[in-house]
């Protein structure tokens, strides 16, 4: 009995600090599924917590990358953006992977759409 009580108190333990280490995307511009008459002057990502960006890619309908000056980040922080170059016309992209401070890799996405 004494054994399962710290097998249940190590597996409890376990899954609060997964839960605490959970970072989302909070917000991003465009919204995720925006539907836009021109190009969006920035690509901002926030955060529930600060987070360093390992990788961020925006790549159009047909799968091409679009270079915007991603760069991965030494310090984490809630806040990202970059300015954008015009878009064509095109169903948009944005994959990301990033680290929460305890160094867990997370990865998220949102598109969105320019006419």
């Amino acid at each position: 009995m004494k054994s399962l009580i710290h097998f249940l108190a190590a597996i409890t333990l376990a899954f609060s600090s997964a839960v605490f280490a959970h970072v989302d995307l909070k917000t991003s511009v465009p919204a995720d599924k925006a539907t836009l008459a021109q190009t969006p002057e920035l690509l901002s990502l926030t955060f529930t917590k600060e987070v360093r960006l390992v990788k961020v890619s925006l790549k159009n309908a047909q799968g091409e990358a679009i270079k915007f000056g991603f760069k991965p980040t030494k310090e984490a922080s809630l806040e990202h953006s970059w300015a954008l170059p015009e878009l064509a016309p095109s169903n948009y992209q944005v994959d990301m992977i990033f680290l929460g401070q305890d160094g867990h890799k997370m990865k998220s996405s949102v598109s969105f759409v320019v006419n």
